[in-house]
């Protein structure tokens, strides 16, 4: 066997460019770090915020009240109900978070912004009729594919000021 008397069993091998490699790395691993917290936290955001796999809606059934009273339930569905809350006509109730909203509603607003830009002047009319006030409803909400049997919706329309709902009857049989 051949010795080398250049060699000793306790000498290291030095990298190439005589700098260890943790060293070497080090920024790279700071900067890692700091873009995996970055991404984790942008993908935790994007998750609760788009409600992803429900999971919104499952951390906020842990504690329903102060949800509500966030009323995060317009947004997300809590403990299977979501909010429809309008301040413009003052109203706010809950429905099943299964259900959707009636598109023909959607369409007819859409139709009636439609007329009120119209390029075009109006057409001459041969006779003139009395303007008929309609009153449809500004929300409604009902299972999917029914009939429109079973729903709520609401109607915004004035109220003589001697107005009780008592006339009706009783305040709770009246909302049954």
């Amino acid at each position: 066997s051949t010795h080398n008397p250049n060699f000793t069993a306790t000498a290291q091998a030095q990298p190439p460019g005589g700098v260890e490699p943790a060293t070497q790395f080090s920024s790279l691993a700071n900067a890692f770090g700091r873009r995996l917290l970055v991404g984790t936290t942008t993908a935790l955001a994007v998750a609760l915020g788009g409600n992803l796999g429900g999971i919104t809606t499952f951390l906020l059934g842990f504690e329903p009240d102060p949800s509500r009273k966030l009323k995060l339930d317009v947004v997300y569905p809590v403990n299977g109900f979501k909010r429809c809350f309008d301040t413009t006509n003052g109203f706010e109730f809950v429905y099943p978070s299964t259900w959707v909203g009636d598109q023909r509603l959607l369409y007819r607003a859409a139709e009636r912004a439609e007329k009120e830009r119209l390029l075009d002047f109006p057409p001459v009319q041969d006779r003139v009729r009395p303007q008929q006030i309609m009153r449809e409803p500004i929300v409604a909400f009902g299972p999917p594919g029914s009939n429109g049997e079973l729903n709520v919706s609401v109607i915004v329309a004035p109220v003589p000021t001697n107005f009780t709902i008592e006339k009706f009857g009783e305040p709770t049989q009246v909302g049954q």
